[in-house]
Parts: structure tokens; sequence; C-alpha cells
């Protein structure tokens, strides 16, 4: 049985974001096939799933290294530059799980901190994506705009090898979409946590769900002001927002826009009158009641490039509890809320047409095709990987040495900086001290 490591850059447990989700869930799914190991940062729990579980992170060099042995495939939305030259020279396959076009969104995490600093940031992600497309045999990503830019920078990298497009002019066998899914049990929940019992929210009052965080790329005042539309127009609407404070390894790092938005509902007057702010995180597994408990799923951008490759993962919440979805248009999961007949899309920044097919939804109470659901199973989104698991003699691209030093080794100068600004200049001489250790070791 093929032996898969699943790499997740952030603790797998009770209160989990996208990331980690998605390690979770593809583990679940492989491991209907494959022997199953997750290695996640501590503390990290996984009682009574289908795979193991290995406590470590980014950081944790020697037992990542001791593991990749042990396995014949990993799969890692990002493996730190020193473990992708260990992999080069390993029987291990490598799958880079680039669902998340950080390239894009790394330029919106950027644009607000000193030029010097976030230029550094933007030229370190960039370098870091290539290290992984170089050293992978395998990449999957989330939707088939994503697939196009990856290609794109790989191919402008010299990273679309001749031999492999011979063997499959489609590349489809070197770089495929593994959507985000849905769970293939539908949602159940012990309570509903909403109507008549969240303060302000009453029994028969209609609520509108934005299920994820607030960053900084997503455009929350747009509902907001779509539901003071509509209360002004004699509906008794709510929005609820589920969670604001994401679980993360290193949460500075995540833009935030949560500030911003409580700001604007509270100087309308709907801070916990119309409009709702869950602090902290909800458990993964207790989403469903309060997705139960509500009656449309929204979801908002502004017009810009993140949006455009984008995979907003919160959508398929909603489609996964039967709510009709109003969001954003320009992005994939908007072309499958369309193409499928799931809600309505709106242009970014229109709060009057999103008030509009608010409204109109909430009156026809649509039932969502459970085709689109099914589609949509995790063991239905992640067949590709499980197939490349599955067959180990599938061709693969001839490994990129010099471009893999050249990305790796290229990162060390942001790496240092970043660790100088932090943690001081001791840090720096101590890091440069394992840093070489380990290049000048071979096994």
């Amino acid at each position: 049985m093929t032996r898969v490591l699943v790499v997740s850059q952030e603790p797998v447990g009770e209160r989990i974001a996208g990331p980690a989700i998605r390690a979770l869930e593809l583990s679940r799914a492989l491991a209907a096939e494959c022997d199953v190991t997750l290695a996640a940062p501590a503390p990290s729990r996984a009682d009574g799933e289908p795979f193991g579980l290995l406590e470590a992170g980014m950081a944790d060099f020697e037992v990542l290294h001791e593991a990749l042995q042990r396995h014949d495939v990993v799969v890692a939305q990002r493996l730190p530059a020193q473990l992708l030259r260990r992999v080069r020279r390993l029987p291990v396959r490598y799958v880079a799980d680039l669902y998340n076009p950080i390239v894009v969104e790394g330029l919106e995490a950027a644009a607000r901190e000193p030029e010097l600093r976030a230029t550094a940031s933007v030229r370190q992600t960039a370098l870091t994506v290539m290290a992984q497309c170089a050293a992978a045999d395998f990449v999957v990503c989330a939707s088939e705009k994503q697939r196009d830019l990856w290609l794109g920078g790989m191919s402008m990298a010299g990273l679309v090898d001749l031999r492999a497009y011979r063997h499959d002019p489609t590349y489809r066998q070197f770089v495929d979409v593994v959507p985000f899914g849905v769970p293939s049990e539908p949602p159940r929940a012990a309570a509903r946590p909403l109507k008549g019992a969240w303060p302000g929210i009453g029994p028969g009052d209609e609520v509108l769900i934005w299920g994820g965080g607030i960053w900084r790329w997503l455009d929350a005042l747009t509902p907001i002001r779509a539901v003071e539309r509509l209360n002004d127009h004699g509906r008794a609407v709510h929005l609820f927002f589920l969670g604001i404070d994401r679980p993360s390894a290193a949460p500075e790092r995540v833009p935030s826009g949560a500030a911003a938005a409580i700001e604007f509902a509270r100087e309308r007057g709907l801070e916990g009158n119309r409009v709702h702010f869950k602090e902290g995180w909800t458990p993964y597994d207790e989403r469903a009641g309060y997705l139960l408990d509500a009656d449309l799923g929204v979801s908002a951008h502004h017009d810009h490039l993140e949006a455009r490759f984008s995979f907003r993962t919160r959508v398929l919440d909603y489609i996964w509890a039967g709510l009709p979805v109003v969001t954003s248009g320009g992005d994939s999961v908007a072309e499958l809320v369309e193409r499928e007949g799931l809600g309505a899309t709106v242009a970014p920044g229109d709060d009057e047409g999103f008030a509009s097919a608010c409204a109109r939804l909430l009156d026809e109470r649509p039932e969502q095709p459970a085709v689109a659901r099914d589609a949509l199973r995790w063991p239905v989104a992640a067949r590709p990987l499980i197939d490349f698991c599955l067959d180990p003699e599938r061709p693969v691209p001839r490994k990129y040495g010099a471009a893999l030093a050249l990305a790796t080794y290229g990162q060390y100068p942001f790496i240092a900086a970043r660790r100088r600004e932090s943690d001081g200049p001791g840090a720096v001489v101590r890091s440069a001290g394992r840093w070489v250790y380990r290049a000048l070791r071979r096994s």
C-alpha cells in the first residue's frame, strides 16, 4: 500500500482554517486507499481518524526529514527550502499542493507594509512557489484558472519539461486540478445557535451568514450596506459573521479587515442589532449548526487580481448546507454558482444589487441541486491526487536542480532579514549555522 505523508503548515484540531482543513480532508480521502500520516505542528489532534498523526511543523527539520524517508509520496502546500533539496535526492515523490494563489494573495498582504519589506516579502513568496514547482513530481491546484496561472509561471521559468509534454501534451498528468471539497455526509447539528438564540436575532428573522474570516482582500462592507438597505425597506434581515480571529501558526501575518468592518457597522448603528460578529473561531465540527440556522450564504470581494485566482472555500460550505449563495462575481466559485444555478452573483461593490439578490433568493427559497454537492465531495475532488499516489510507474518531469538551487538558496537573505527583525542578530547567527550544516549533509 502506498505510504503517503501529508504535511500541514498549521496545527490540526478543533479550530482550524483553510490550509489545515485541506490537509485534514485530503488525508481522510487518501486514507481510503493509502497508508496515510498527517504531519502537523503541535498542538495537534487526530482522534478517531483513519490516518496516523506526526506532530511536526516546518521548523522540525530532522523529524520531517526522517519521515520523508519512510514514505512513498509527500503532499504539502509548502516545504522549507532545505527539505526540498533533500526531496530531490530521496526516492519519495513530491506533490506540491498550490491550491492557494499566494503569489497574488501576497501582493495584497504586502500592500501596506514599508516599501523595502514589502518588496522582499513578494520576492521571497515568488521564490518559495518556484522552488515547490522545481522540486515537484506533480502539482495540484484548486481551479482551471489557477492551473493556467501555475502553468504560465512554470513555462516562463523553464519548468515545463519537454519529455513530460511529449508523454502528455495536455500536461494534466503533471499539473492538475484538485479543488477544495465538501464532506460526503450531509451537515447535522445538535443545536441551532442563531434564530431565537443569538442576542438580537429573533426566531422568525432572516439571517445571512458570512462563513469565514474577514480578510483584507475581501469586501465585508458591501453585505453590511446591503443589509442596511433591506432593513430600511422594512425587512428584518441580519448578517452574521461566523468568525474573525483566525487560528494560525503566525496570526500576525494574516491581514485582517475585521476591525474596519466592525467599526463601519458600529458607525451605522448596525453592530449587535442587524450585524453580528462572533468572536474567536468556530470549531470545524460546529459550523454546521450555524449554517443550518441561516437562510443565505454570502461572500464578497473587491475587484482585483486576488479575486481572479481565488477559490472561495467558504462558499462550498454554503453549498454543502444547501444554502442559496450570493457572492461577488469574477472568481471560479462564482462561475460555479452561476453555472449550476446555486444562487446569484453580483458585480464587486454593488451593494444595491447585492441587496436585491438577497431579497429575491429569500423570497424564492430555491433548493440546491444535489448533483452540485455530489461532484464536490472530497473523495471525488481528490481523485487526481489519489490516482497519482496509487501509480508509482507514472512518468514524472525531470528534476530541475539548478532552478531548485536558485529558488531555495535565494530565499535565505529574506529569511535572515525577517529573523533579524523578529528575534535579533543572534538568532540569525544561530540559524546560519544550522543552514550550513544541513546544506553540507548529503542524506
